[in-house]
């Protein structure tokens, strides 16, 4: 049986609050008249008090942005380049508080994940230079899955683990979704600027017992919602649709799909200790809360992420299962994490607390 071991987590550099995050919203974009009052309604109740970014223009003044421009194209080129000076050192931070020098050397495989930054080489390579790991470790990249990501590169992991008694999986995942902010007025973009910030996690999986033993996955996909939340890539940037029809379709097919998961991973609902759910937004959360009869204890911990961080994409359910052990009074306790992203994809996972 494969465990995730330890979880190490990082902030991005710059701490804004969400209404400093309005405010240069409402500077960036020539806001028609009609519209102002719904965003300031929509930034207000979206129950997030504080996002981390690796860009500082979203607490300043016009005048002292050095990133964005109001009238200007922010190139792909430009972004990335910010993405690969922010993203390795903040890789290591995650790494360095997940394990430690002894147990980095005894790594034989790293996954990374992200759906925000890519080249080649890339995080992989650049993260095995600055953690001196060894040429020959066996690596994985998985990018551009959005925000269930992680429960997909902890399957990968419990795989290999499951295949080598002796594998020592690191996965490093880092996401900053801050850095693709656009200038073109929409809602969509509009809801991207409302929810999305940047953060990394690190954790260390093997078949030594740790904080959660790895009990079984499972995934499907909603065709219903293909259109409304996807990830593509253009010359100005990536561009994030996320509709508002996201939660209801959500609302419409988790029930059915929990039902399948825990037929599948031969558990009951009632036999479910702690939610880990990915907090994609306040609605998501709220459907989800009240399609399964869920409590507000058990929706506690993916709402204060929420409140702390905004929405980190991928990152954010790692965030949520180490806030999560703070609950977690015993051993053998079962944990359900859920998450979501473009297709629209569902990830569920089966942990038990060590």
């Amino acid at each position: 049986m494969a465990f995730i071991h330890s979880i190490g987590l990082a902030k991005a550099p710059y701490a804004h609050t969400q209404k400093g995050i309005f405010n240069f919203v409402m500077e960036m974009y020539d806001v028609p008249e009609r519209d102002a009052e719904k965003i300031a309604r929509l930034y207000t109740h979206s129950e997030i008090e504080t996002r981390y970014s690796a860009i500082e223009d979203f607490s300043l003044p016009k005048s002292e942005w050095t990133f964005f421009e109001k009238d200007a194209v922010t190139s792909v080129e430009k972004r990335m380049k910010k993405f690969f000076e922010i993203a390795p050192g903040l890789g290591v931070e995650a790494v360095l508080k997940c394990l430690s020098e002894e147990q980095l050397a005894h790594v034989t495989h790293l996954i990374t994940v992200s759906c925000t930054g890519v080249s080649a080489p890339g995080l992989d390579i650049q993260l095995m230079k600055l953690l001196k790991l060894p040429s020959t470790i066996h690596r994985t990249s998985i990018n551009f899955m959005g925000c269930y990501a992680a429960i997909h590169a902890l399957k990968q992991a419990n795989a290999i683990c499951m295949s080598m008694p002796e594998a020592k999986v690191l996965i490093v995942d880092i996401e900053l979704c801050t850095l693709h902010f656009q200038l073109d007025y929409s809602m969509d973009n509009i809801a991207s600027s409302l929810l999305f910030a940047d953060g990394a996690a690190a954790a260390l999986v093997s078949n030594e017992e740790g904080l959660y033993s790895i009990i079984d996955f499972y995934s499907e996909v909603a065709f219903d919602g293909y259109k409304d939340m996807a990830w593509d890539i253009s010359s100005s940037g990536f561009l994030m649709t996320l509709s508002s029809y996201v939660p209801s379709i959500i609302a419409d097919v988790i029930e059915p799909m929990l039902l399948n998961s825990l037929t599948k991973m031969n558990i009951t609902k009632d036999e479910i200790r702690h939610w880990a759910i990915h907090p994609g937004g306040k609605k998501i959360v709220s459907e989800i809360e009240k399609v399964l009869s869920l409590t507000k204890q058990d929706v506690e911990v993916s709402r204060s992420v929420l409140n702390d961080h905004g929405n980190m994409s991928s990152v954010t359910i790692f965030f949520v299962l180490e806030r999560m052990r703070q609950q977690i009074k015993a051993e053998n306790e079962n944990v359900y994490a859920v998450a979501f992203g473009p297709g629209l994809t569902i990830e569920t996972m089966f942990l038990k607390s060590c």
